[in-house]
């Protein structure tokens, strides 16, 4: 279970309401915060987990199976990261409960408002979605000590750290 926390813009394109009450999540990354944006007039959904900073990129269409395809997304980055399946399935299969939710922490808004500016960068012609979010993910990030994204994410994920934590 998680909580994407979307910009206010985002829900109302979404339709969506943020639920009042969210529960902790049970996922190892944690909540994901998304934001709404459009290259080349393609609408865009730049998500990052909150634990990490991870981000990861997907269309906004369709917008009612945003979360499904989120997760899905999540998979393809994780196993590119060379993280051990088994531990990309139990993440993922976590993240199939999921609720929506408002946004609620300005350092995740600002590093997602950096990998915005980074983006055109990373999104170069025959490239993937996933391969604009790799490139973003190996970026330094001051919310968590000036680690990139990447490396966090390998670390909370390792089989011999997992549990340990990771948070910033």
């Amino acid at each position: 279970m998680f909580t994407l926390r979307c910009t206010r813009r985002l829900l109302k394109r979404l339709g969506a309401e943020p639920e009042e009450q969210s529960l902790p999540p049970s996922t190892a990354l944690g909540d994901w915060y998304a934001q709404l944006t459009v290259v080349d007039r393609k609408p865009l959904v730049l998500a990052v987990s909150e634990r990490t900073l991870l981000p990861v990129i997907v269309p906004l269409a369709p917008a009612k199976n945003l979360r499904p395809r989120l997760v899905d997304a999540t998979h393809e980055t994780l196993l590119a990261l060379l993280i051990p399946e088994p531990v990309v399935s139990e993440e993922c299969e976590a993240m199939r409960a999921s609720a929506f939710g408002a946004t609620n922490n300005r350092q995740i808004l600002g590093s997602i408002n950096d990998f915005l500016r980074m983006l055109d960068s990373y999104l170069r012609p025959h490239e993937t979605f996933r391969d604009a979010a790799l490139g973003l993910a190996e970026a330094p990030c001051g919310p968590i000590g000036m680690d990139s994204p990447r490396e966090r994410t390998i670390a909370l994920l390792s089989p011999r750290t997992r549990g340990s934590g990771g948070v910033f």
